[in-house]
């Protein structure tokens, strides 16, 4: 519970802050000014509101997690539902296929597809990383298939006449409902990380026309020759606090949800 109301502020302040702040791309004559009555947060090197960039940049990153997370939780349903259930060919197509793409190095290939691509949007760069990010979930959700499909009630559900699509969905799924909220919420962390990873480097959404988390860090970044410029400590420790809490929160969230979820870690 504590997990969770963290990441609902995080959330309500990413929603509710971008509706009553200014507009993030803004530019104004207030520049370099570190905290004031007029701008809470301070303004950054072009006089951007920085309070204004951090809650529609933590709107930006939250939704592209969440895009991303959805998109690698379905294609792990998918893969590691179907085949595995089906076995026979279908599951060593699947597990083959998940192996390759667990195997490969999916961060620079991210990269360089972020790299070649010259206009990303913040939904081009949620799919990369859904399509990139689901390998994990796929291998884990299968493993609970293969167990599951030894049920009784699944033999039941054969024996009756029930087609095996119609068992995946109406039998299984059901009954595997809380590991795949689970399973999106840590893909939903996990997008959110790399995407401020990839707009720190330049490769994420347009920095120029969408504000993330990253985006503020890669401003920052470019703003000066030295690695890390304290003079403009309001400007990046915002975004860097709010990834932070965000993450231990989704930590401490997952946490509590194995201990809810899970009858052994329950009866502990």
């Amino acid at each position: 519970m504590i997990g969770a109301f963290v990441v609902l502020g995080i959330v309500l302040f990413g929603v509710i802050g971008s509706l009553a702040t200014r507009n993030p791309l803004e530019y104004s004559s207030h520049y370099v000014e570190p905290p004031s009555s007029e701008f809470l947060l301070g303004t950054g090197n072009f006089g951007e509101d920085v309070l204004a960039q951090l809650a529609s940049g933590t709107r930006n990153s939250l939704m592209i997690g969440a895009i991303a997370g959805g998109f690698a939780t379905l294609i792990a349903v998918f893969l590691g539902g179907l085949g595995p259930y089906k076995g026979g060919f279908a599951d060593e197509i699947s597990n083959a296929f998940t192996s390759v793409v667990m195997v490969f190095p999916m961060l620079p290939l991210l990269i360089l597809l972020a790299a070649i691509l010259e206009s990303r949007s913040m939904f081009l760069v949620a799919g990369l990383i859904g399509a990139t990010s689901w390998p994990w979930a796929a291998r884990s959700i299968r493993s609970q298939v293969l167990t599951l499909k030894e049920r009784g009630y699944i033999d039941i559900a054969r024996m009756s006449g029930m087609k095996d699509r119609k068992i995946v969905i109406a039998e299984i799924m059901p009954n595997m409902l809380a590991y795949i909220i689970v399973v999106f919420v840590v893909s939903l962390s996990i997008a959110v990380l790399t995407e401020a990873g990839l707009s720190m480097i330049g490769l994420g959404p347009d920095p120029s026309s969408t504000v993330t988390l990253g985006s503020i860090l890669y401003w920052v970044l470019n703003s000066t020759q030295v690695a890390l410029p304290w003079y403009l400590w309001w400007v990046f420790i915002p975004p860097g606090l709010v990834l932070t809490v965000f993450l231990l929160g989704v930590f401490v969230m997952h946490s509590g949800m194995d201990e809810v979820f899970n009858p052994r870690l329950r009866s502990v």
